[in-house]
Order: C-alpha cells, then structure tokens, then sequence
C-alpha cells in the first residue's frame, strides 16, 4: 500500500487556561459567617488556572511521539487540545499542519483519537464494531485509489475512477462502477466516447455485494493485523457483563480509528490497565501503523524499556512545561548533560520521573513541596530553553513540511441514509441481545393488567358507589403505570447509552437526526406492544362496557400515554449525565402530574393559581379520556349514572379525541426538547458549529502555507526545480557521451 503522505504538526506560543472557583481565605473577605450567607446570592468569583504555558514543538511523520509526564503535568490536555477535542477553556498560540494554520475543529478532518477509556456498546461484538467504523467513516478517497492492499484479492483488480467532491460524503451504495481504460470498437470507429450503460437492479446488486465483500475483507485484515482473531464473534461486554478483555478492548478502539486511514492518530494512554504483553503488542502496532506514514501520537503513563525502545520520539511534560522534545535516543545523554547520568541497566523512562522531575540536591531547603516542584520546573525548563536540542526543535519548528495537503486526506463520513439504515440494524440488534430488558417490560404488562384486573374484578356486578370508586381508581392506576413505567424503562437504558452516544458521535461515526430518527423507530414498537397487552388482560377482568369499539378507544388512550412517557423519559435521558439525578428530577416532574390528574384533586375546584398544572399533565388527559369513555351513556338498572358521575368530578369539556390528541402534541413537545437537549450535549463537545464549520476547517487547510514559511517554500520550491532540471539533463548527457 502507498505510504501517507506527510503530515507535520508544530505548534509555537500554545498557552490553555481554565477558570475555577477563586480561593477564599478568611483575610481576604473579613466576616466568615457574612461570607458564607452572601456567597448564595452573589455572583462567584473565578480564577485563571493556566494548564499548559507557552510550549513549543512538532510532531513529524513516520514517527511516533510519546507524551510523558507525571499526573497533572497537562498531558492529555494537550493531546486532546491538538486533537480537537477540547471547546472550552481559553486557548493562545498557533497550530500548524504542514505549514498551515490550523486549530482543533479542523484538526478533525484529519486526525483520529483513542480515547484513555474505551466506550463501546457492549453488545457489540469485535468483529461489528470494527466494521460498523468502515462502514459509518469510510477511508479517505486516497486509500481506495492505491494500489495493491490486503482487500485486493477480495475486491478485484478493477479500477475504478470518480470525481468526488469532499463536502460531500462518499455513498457506499452509490459508487461508480468499474470502467476500463481501452476503447470499444464502436468509439474508435466513431472518434466518440461510448455513451454510459445503465445500471441495472442486477449491476447494483452486484455491487453492494462488491462492497460488502470489501468491507468485511478490510475487517477481516484490522482484525490479523491487531491479533483479535481469537475474539472476533465476542461482545465487547462491561462491568455488568462478561466479554474481551483490557487489551483486547484497547486493541480493538484503535483498529477502529485504524480502519479509517485517517493520516494521523492521537491515544490518550492506550496502554494503561494493560499487563506487559498487551502494553507492548499495541506499542508494536503504534510502531507499525506510524511505518505506513502516518504521524502518531500517544501519552503513555510510564513506558517499560522495551516499549521506550519503540518510541521514536519523547515530549516530557512537567508543570504545563516542556523540558525536553526530541528523539528518543538522544534523551539519555541530554540527562547526562543535565547531571543526571541513567544508568545502563535503569529505564529511562523511570529514571526522568525518579530522578530529574522529583528528586535532585539543585532544590532549596525550607521550602513547600509546591514551591519545590515550582523551582524544579523553573529549573527544567530554564536548562532546555538553552539546548542544542531545543535549537534543532525551534529550526524544525521554523522549516516544517509544507507538502499539500490533500482534499482526499480529509475523513469522511457516510450518508445520512446509510447512517439511519445501519443504526436501526445496530439498535434492532442491540435490543435483540438485551432480551431480559424485553421480557421483563412485557411480562410487567401483563403481570400489572392481571393485578389490576383481579383487584378490582368483575366491578360491574357490583353497586353503583362501589362501580365509581373502583372504575375511577383502575383508571388513573392504568395512566400511572403506562406513563410512570416507560419513564423508568427508557431513562434506565438511555442512561447508560448516553456515554456511548455522544462518544461516537464526536468521533464522527454518524450525526444527531440519524441516531435520534434510529433510536425512536426501534424503541416505538414495545412501548405500543406493552400497553396493549396490558389493555388486553385488564379490561375484560375490570368488567368495563362490552363494547369492542371503547376497548379499542382504551387501548389507544394506554398507548398515547406510553409513547408520552417514552418521550418524557428520553428528554430526562437527555438532558441529565447520570441516572441517580435523573431520579432525583423525575419526582418534581411526575408528582405535580399525578396530583393534578383529576383522581387525587377536583381540579375544577382547586387552587387558582395552580391550576393551570392540570393543562400540563398528560395523565389528566389520559385520566379524563379514560373516565369518558366509560362513563359516557353509561347505565346501571335503567338509571344513566355515568353522565352525572362525570358531572361531578369536573373533568374538563374536551371529547375523548380531543384528550388525546393532547397527550400526543406533550409527547411531540417532550420530543422535540429531547432532540434539542441532545443537540445542546453535542453542542457542548464540538463548539460553535457555524464557526467550526466543515468547509471551513477543510478550507483553511487546503491554502497556502502561513506567511511566516513564505521563504521556506520558495527555497524548498527552488531546490525542487532545481532538481527536477537536473533529472530532465542526465538523458541529454549520456546521449552526448555516446
């Protein structure tokens, strides 16, 4: 396979900073008692807290970079800074990429990144995961026009030709089809190309079935490659449940970003929780995907001596400082000048943090430990500031790579149709597979229709007083489970599928409508399927009106008030991180409802001023249309009680088809605010998307070289010419020598 083509990434100047809660001292406010009673209804006061300052540095190609430093050094800050991963916070300096300015959104078009903790729906299996990558972000065009790869056997020896443009996505389903290079005899008689062929249903079908063949060799070939043959047909699994292990797991999130031949990778400490082996096969695998060209780089916690020897190149972070960046082999005696001699048996690795970055005679006494590491950093810094090592980094930095950059090098990301077809697949598998979660949410229909039913069996046989309380209490029980138990239901898995959401969602797999459209179309059918079930067993037992068109109106009214909860469940899903506070907020949600359902208060004779709750509360309307259709023309020995019954509770005016076009338009509300909660989460993980737009990004990429390299490119441009003359003379010469 063709090797990448270079890409260089220097930044000069780079300074992030936070705010955080400003200290307070009992000095500096007077009263203590007086600050603490003001501090709720005053406005807080924040400090800068600087985590990285002024560091300079390149990471070349080919190469693998290795970020080093102890914990709060600012480590992955950086990496997630140069990977874009970061929308918060202040940030200075300049970013460039082969020359060109850049910043962290357009750092995405570019770059993969494997996060420190791998996220992966757990019912996923290897082999799934690694192809749902290939398929939702396909390879950048480059790598499906090189030449012979792994999937040639598979795929063909076809060649296939397309102009296509970068702001637009690649259909799988819609590439071109093969064509050849020579003429037919039609066209070199007539001096005129060939007019198309129209595909055909059988050409498209072999088509998909080219493609398909491609992904799953490609698949097949990340799975070789990274060793997880043994584990290919296993669920990723969680703590909850049992799959892969730790470093199969690591293995398996960075063949998902290798898959994408994005031209460079960024990990945020692959290797960490792993034992020896596993750290040292996925540094191997580091070593072999930079190989291919690719400019990779990783924070590593505390490299073992064989892992150090794979590196190619080290950043040691200390403070928010760099105290050294440059090759790997050149560390150990940059130490010695320093006067820190590693000894020959000693690691170096562990030798920077044992005896440069913590101890040493050079620190003052008499002091705090903060101010010693403060002095030490100082120190370090200072000392590198001044080294033939930090002078040859300053020149790299001035005389980058400044190849351009290819449109064709940018990610890429699939249709939204082919999002929306394989997220259904997906969720349709992935609640296939949580088969507990179905039985026990249709089992607890019909367990709960059974016990209501023989609760309050055979009412109808019963008095008149008796039939009202108990038709009346049935009904709101059946609006409170319906809506109350699909909440609980939904937030329960949503919760735990939000992490994974917005995780892949940031890597680019796929956008908001498709997952939100694929998450309701898999989620819709049960919660209609569970309260006909439970319709079905309670309101024979209730002894309701043998009426098949008002079971059928009950039946509706459970179902209107499920799809609610399921939508109210989503938003509280949406719009909290973790299910403890969204049980925390699904009381002050609920209990205004259940209180104002028309069973607990007569809400035509409530509080003024709270009684506008009741126009709120889906199970008021579900409860009124219930009520209604029973009671409505209902009579017991001649006397039409029913009427008059409806009469006195005060259930407001509207028809049944009015109540519940009402429950519908509040889950149509619920659902457009839990889109809009989910697009304010993604929001919060990208940024401005207006500004970070990506046209933008991939237009501030593909320009010219900064001003600042203006000369460095026209000297490596005149050398060039100057080489390529030379080259077109060398035949002219030995004809003349002849």
């Amino acid at each position: 396979m063709e090797p990448n083509k270079p890409l260089q990434i220097s930044f000069e100047g780079l300074t992030y900073s936070v705010k955080v809660p400003a200290k307070q001292t009992v000095g500096s406010s007077g009263n203590p008692l007086l600050r603490v009673l003001k501090s709720p209804f005053s406005k807080p006061e924040f400090d800068d807290k600087v985590i990285l300052r002024q560091l300079d540095g390149s990471f070349r190609p080919g190469r693998v970079t290795a970020i080093l430093g102890p914990s709060g050094s600012g480590k992955t800050t950086l990496l997630n800074l140069l990977a874009g991963q970061i929308s918060t916070g202040t940030t200075s300096g300049d970013i460039w990429v082969n020359g060109r300015r850049a910043s962290g959104a357009s750092m995405r078009q570019l770059a993969g990144y494997v996060n420190q903790d791998d996220v992966i729906l757990p019912t996923m299996t290897v082999e799934e995961a690694i192809e749902m990558s290939i398929i939702l972000r396909p390879p950048p065009i480059a790598s499906q026009s090189r030449g012979p790869s792994p999937m040639a056997s598979v795929v063909g020896e076809r060649s296939v030709s397309a102009e296509v443009d970068v702001n637009v996505a690649t259909d799988h389903d819609q590439l071109p089809l093969p064509v050849t290079t020579g003429r037919s005899n039609d066209e070199g008689q007539s001096g005129r190309s060939a007019p198309p062929k129209k595909v055909t249903p059988s050409i498209a079908a072999a088509r998909k079935a080219e493609i398909k063949a491609h992904h799953k060799a490609r698949c097949s070939h990340a799975i070789s490659l990274f060793g997880l043959e043994k584990c290919r047909g296993t669920a990723v699994g969680d703590s909850s449940r049992k799959g892969i292990s730790g470093g199969e797991k690591k293995r398996t999130a960075i063949a998902m970003e290798w898959v994408t031949e994005a031209p460079v990778l960024f990990l945020d400490e692959p290797t960490s929780g792993l034992d020896a082996h596993s750290a040292l096969m996925v540094a191997r695998q580091l070593k072999d995907i930079a190989n291919a060209g690719r400019t990779v780089v990783t924070v590593l916690h505390q490299p073992s001596s064989d892992m150090f020897e794979i590196i190619d190149d080290i950043l040691i972070l200390f403070e928010g400082r760099i105290v050294y960046l440059g090759e790997r082999a050149s560390l150990v005696g940059y130490l010695e000048r320093l006067g820190y001699p590693c000894g020959i048996y000693t690691n170096p690795a562990d030798h920077v943090f044992n005896a440069v970055l913590f101890e040493g005679a050079t620190l003052a006494k008499g002091m705090s430990d903060s101010q010693r590491v403060e002095q030490r950093a100082e120190h370090l810094l200072t000392t590198w500031q001044s080294s033939p090592e930090a002078a040859t980094m300053q020149a790299l930095i001035a005389n980058p790579e400044l190849t351009a950059i290819d449109k064709t090098q940018f990610r890429q990301v699939s249709p939204p149709l082919t999002q929306l077809k394989y997220l259904i697949k997906r969720a349709g598998r992935n609640a296939i597979r949580n088969r507990l979660v179905i039985k026990v949410r249709l089992i607890q229909s019909a367990f709960f229709g059974l016990l209501i039913g023989c609760i309050f069996l055979n009412t109808d046989d019963k008095a008149v007083a008796v039939q009202r309380q108990n038709y009346s209490g049935a009904m709101f029980f059946s609006c409170m489970t319906q809506f109350l138990l699909t909440i609980l239901a939904v937030v329960n898995v949503f919760t735990g599928e939000r992490l994974v959401f917005f995780r892949e969602w940031q890597a680019a797999y796929y956008g908001l409508p498709a997952y939100f459209a694929a998450k309701n179309i898999v989620e819709l059918p049960i919660q209609i399927i569970s309260p006909i079930i439970y319709s079905a067993i309670c309101y024979w037992l209730l002894g309701f009106q043998h009426d098949g068109v008002k079971f059928i109106l009950f039946t509706v009214i459970a179902v209107s008030l499920s799809v609610c909860g399921f939508t109210c469940g989503f938003l509280l899903g949406a719009s909290f991180e973790t299910l403890s506070a969204v049980l925390a907020a699904l009381p002050a949600m609920f209990l205004p409802f259940m209180l104002f359902g028309g069973l607990l208060v007569n809400t035509g004779n409530s509080t003024v001023w709270l009684r506008w709750i009741q126009w709120i509360s889906p199970i008021k309307y579900g409860y009124s249309a219930m009520m209604k259709n029973q009671f409505e023309g209902y009579i017991v020995n001649g006397k039409p009680i029913g009427d008059e019954y409806l009469d006195e509770v005060q259930l407001g005016s509207f028809s049944i088809g009015v109540d519940i076009i009402f429950v519908l338009g509040i889950s149509l509300l619920a659902w457009v605010l839990s889109y809009v909660a989910l697009a304010y989460l993604t929001k919060k993980g990208r940024g401005d998307s207006a500004k970070y737009s990506t046209k933008k990004c991939q237009a501030e990429l593909l320009g010219q070289p900064d001003a600042r390299f203006a000369k460095v490119a026209e000297k490596k441009s005149h050398v060039a010419t100057l080489a390529a003359t030379e080259e077109s003379q060398k035949p002219m010469l030995n004809l003349s020598l002849e």
